[in-house]
């Protein structure tokens, strides 16, 4: 009976808890600042291309003839498929001031295995990893879980070992004198004879004895 119980599946294969209950998909909302533009650029691409074209209209009556056309650089202007961000060049990034930080154009996230249970747990719920949105329900918060690290002592969390070399470190031990040992001996001995009065000092003994 006892070998009936024992389970021999190896951890990494195991389901996760509830992984044969079917849930309802959760649908994530975006924020109706930033998203709602661009859903309905990409909805309505005629509607888009008919304002950038008003705009550049305003823009030829306004402004001199001289300065370069807008749509131009717009339709210069490479955009990752990815990631939807601009694609410099090098002279472009070379030009750019050091502080500003430029984003990389990654197709994934390099440090987050595929097959683990918990990105198909949050995947499965609809958060898309190459989305490059956070983890709340509007696309708040970080973008991907946090990496993992192995623990495989005993100590708890935070808990910091002091280096090797402290550790074998040891204080050398005082030597005493035949004085010095006297007046340690006196002192434990008065020690002991004060937490012995302070644990069994009876008053009533001692106001039976006249003391």
């Amino acid at each position: 009976m006892e070998d009936e119980d024992t389970y021999e599946i190896p951890l990494q294969d195991q389901r996760v808890f509830g992984a044969g209950i079917k849930r309802k998909r959760v649908q994530f909302v975006p924020s109706t600042s930033t998203s709602s533009s661009t859903l309905e650029s990409i909805s309505n691409p005629a509607s888009t291309s008919s304002a950038k074209s008003i705009s550049d209209l305003y823009l030829r009556l306004v402004l001199p003839q001289d300065l370069p056309d807008t749509q131009d650089g717009a339709q210069d202007a490479q955009v990752c498929e990815v990631c939807k961000l601009p694609i410099n060049s090098d002279s472009d990034a070379a030009t750019s001031s050091s502080t500003s930080k430029v984003r990389p154009h990654e197709a994934s996230l390099a440090h987050q295995d595929r097959n683990r249970k918990g990105l198909a747990y949050l995947s499965s719920y609809g958060w898309d990893p190459d989305a490059r949105q956070g983890l709340g329900a509007n696309g708040q918060g970080i973008q991907f879980p946090v990496k993992t690290k192995p623990k495989d002592d005993k100590l708890g969390i935070g808990v910091v070992l002091p280096k090797e070399g402290e550790r074998r470190k040891k204080e050398k031990p005082e030597k005493l004198d035949a004085g010095k040992v006297r007046k340690l001996y006196e002192k434990d001995k008065k020690r002991a004879e004060k937490l012995r009065e302070m644990f069994y000092r009876n008053d009533d003994v001692e106001r039976y004895l006249g003391t």
